[in-house]
């Protein structure tokens, strides 16, 4: 086996060029690095799916100790201070939760790695799905791409998770991830408080764990291939699963990327009920939520290339047919971006996308007019933004 890259530690992967090293001796290193990002969503006012600010500020620390001639300790931390006034669209099936909160704890994360035998993490960190899935989550602008597939934000460790537990190792020019995510959600009784002594409640299950496994392989230094397996307990409902494969080349000036996936009651949607009833002077009332799954069929792809003079230019498609029990389809993602940036030195870039949004009224998770709450088909929108990455 090759000696292995610490690639725990590597989901930083995106300013890690620009890392500034705090402490670097014979005993370990820390390096920091952040990304200032400020962005600005333009489109409809009222049936765009993005739409308003779009800044952040990312701030992030990785490093490795010595532990013996063997092992070394490896972690991670980032977080992201959201300052603009835009949530994640919550019309996208599997959204970014971390855009919900003004402060985001994106990656925290410890373990322990050895040049032989790989590296095993645990932690919020990145799940092993995105080994692969990554591949096409290139967009230039925030909060475009990698819809199509299903991954997501704490969507069974497909991408961030916290409670993961993760085995990573490289066997000559094969890269294997391996993942369980521990549930952390304890089963409650079917209402509110619950009935402690008659004992007549109804449990409600509460499993949230799941696990995962990918695999990449570079069939030349230049074309990789795939694919990943990820399976997510929802309760008491089927267990979710969703498969990928995906193909890649990467030459530092062309770059081109295929993502396929198949998922298994991946998708949902709930409905709450609530029914008021009048038993002699007593009013009761009692709402019931109702969750349909769906399977559905995702695609991604992705087509860019940097010429020398710091101008890039990049295309993406992301597509994902949704079906329900009764066979009925629509498309629940269905839209294509074209993006241009430019680098003034490694640090500062400036950046505009256009995204084109074929998503109609008839998806089973429809975009909403801001005004009406009506479904309607959606609007295309367009990102400008200036990027510094330190």
């Amino acid at each position: 086996m090759k000696k292995l890259t610490l690639v725990a530690i590597c989901v930083l992967s995106a300013t890690q060029a620009n890392a500034v090293s705090v402490m670097n001796n014979q005993y370990g290193a820390i390096d920091m690095a952040g990304r200032a990002y400020a962005g600005h969503v333009f489109g409809d006012d009222r049936k765009s799916e993005l739409y308003g600010s779009d800044t952040f500020a990312r701030l992030g620390l990785k490093g490795k100790s010595k532990i013996d001639d063997q092992f070394t300790a490896v972690g991670a931390y980032e977080a992201q201070l959201n300052v603009g006034d835009k949530a994640s669209s919550s019309t996208v099936p599997t959204n970014d939760t971390e855009k919900n909160d003004s402060l985001a704890t994106r990656l925290a994360y410890g373990g322990v790695s050895n040049s032989d035998w790989g590296t095993v993490t645990f932690g919020r960190q990145n799940g092993a799905a995105n080994l692969v899935t990554a591949w096409t989550d290139v967009a230039l602008a925030d909060g475009y791409g990698n819809n199509g597939l299903g991954v997501g934000v704490d969507k069974f460790a497909t991408k961030r998770a916290s409670d993961v537990l993760k085995y990573s190792a490289t066997f000559g020019n094969a890269q294997l991830d391996a993942d369980y995510k521990f549930r952390n959600a304890q089963d409650t009784c079917a209402s509110t408080p619950c009935d402690s002594k008659g004992g007549a409640e109804t449990v409600v299950d509460k499993d949230n764990a799941a696990y995962g496994t990918a695999l990449a392989y570079k069939l030349t230094p230049l074309i990789s291939a795939g694919a990943s397996y990820t399976v997510g307990k929802q309760g008491s409902l089927d267990d979710a699963s969703l498969w990928t494969t995906g193909l890649k080349f990467d030459d530092k000036s062309w770059y081109a990327a295929f993502n396929y996936g198949k998922g298994n009651n991946w998708l949902s949607t709930s409905k709450s009920t609530t029914a008021t009833t009048l038993t002699g002077t007593t009013l009761t009332t009692a709402t019931t939520t109702t969750t349909t799954l769906y399977d559905h069929t995702g695609y991604e792809a992705a087509l860019g290339y940097n010429f020398l003079n710091g101008v890039g230019l990049m295309s993406t498609w992301n597509k994902q047919i949704a079906e329900n029990s009764a066979g009925a389809k629509t498309n629940t993602v269905n839209y294509y971006t074209l993006g241009a940036s430019y680098k003034f030195n490694r640090r500062l870039s400036v950046l505009g996308e256009y995204r084109v949004n074929n998503k109609e009224a008839d998806a089973f998770i429809p975009v909403k007019d801001a005004a009406t709450g009506l479904a309607v088909d959606a609007a295309n929108d367009f990102q400008l933004a200036v990027k510094y990455d330190f």
